[in-house]
């Protein structure tokens, strides 16, 4: 996700592990098939904030690692 732009817009594919974290991605209704938007990026790998749905959450770098995207625009 680091090399999704602000602005742009990706649709999550699948994890890359699946542990706890996983699964409370999922309860924050983060499951494949769902898209998302890049609002913002911290400087220096820093957190990342996303929208999806009528949702927003910040996800740290590790956190961000365990999602698979494929970018849509």
């Amino acid at each position: 996700m680091n090399d999704l732009p602000v602005g742009s817009t990706a649709r999550i594919v699948n994890y890359t592990q699946q542990d706890s974290f996983t699964e409370r991605l999922r309860e924050f209704g983060l499951i494949p098939g769902t898209v998302i938007r890049m609002l913002r990026k911290a400087p220096f790998n820093g957190p990342v904030e996303i929208q999806y749905r009528n949702s927003r959450i910040v996800l740290r770098p590790g956190e961000v690692a365990h999602l698979q995207l494929e970018r849509i625009a």
